[in-house]
């Protein structure tokens, strides 16, 4: 493999990361849309479509992974840090892949930005709703309730707490 075909083959990957995490981030839009508006149905269809999302961007991830170390390999980089690569990269391509490197970084940002939004707006809700709970129902606080929907006592056993949405 010479090293344009290295340097191809890491810009492709490049190149398809940064479209799913595209792909990611609308999917997490939709996701906290369907929670905003209680579409249990869109939820948990939102919630596969991001797992199937997850699972083509692992994979794509590690073939950049594998394409970038074939290129550190043929130009004998041994140092860490994607810019370091970059430098022993001739012109144009290096500011190819410095700029498709910098779009991936914003990418995988507002992928984590979505996730701290929607995640804040659940926890939110939920405090919310836990508060209004309380304020109406001041007997039932410190209660455990089976999965019947009857108060049960509180041994003192571990206590597995489920923590989904």
């Amino acid at each position: 493999m010479m090293p344009e075909d290295s340097l191809s083959s890491l810009a492709v990957a490049m190149e398809s990361e940064i479209a799913v995490f595209d792909a990611y981030v609308e999917g997490q839009k939709r996701f906290a849309g369907a929670l905003r508006d209680r579409d249990w149905r869109g939820l948990q269809e939102s919630m596969s479509l991001l797992e199937s999302i997850s699972l083509r961007l692992s994979e794509i991830e590690g073939i950049r992974v594998r394409a970038e170390a074939a290129l550190r390999k043929k130009t004998g980089c041994t140092e860490e840090g994607f810019y370091r690569l970059a430098l022993l990269v001739s012109e144009p391509e290096r500011t190819r892949l410095t700029d498709l490197y910098r779009r991936l970084k914003i990418g995988a940002m507002r992928a984590r930005f979505e996730n701290e939004t929607t995640g804040q707006y659940a926890e939110g809700s939920r405090d919310l709703l836990g508060s209004v709970l309380e304020e109406l129902f001041p007997e039932k606080k410190g209660k455990i309730y089976g999965r019947s929907g009857r108060a049960v006592q509180a041994g003192h056993d571990a206590l597995v707490l489920n923590t989904a949405l």
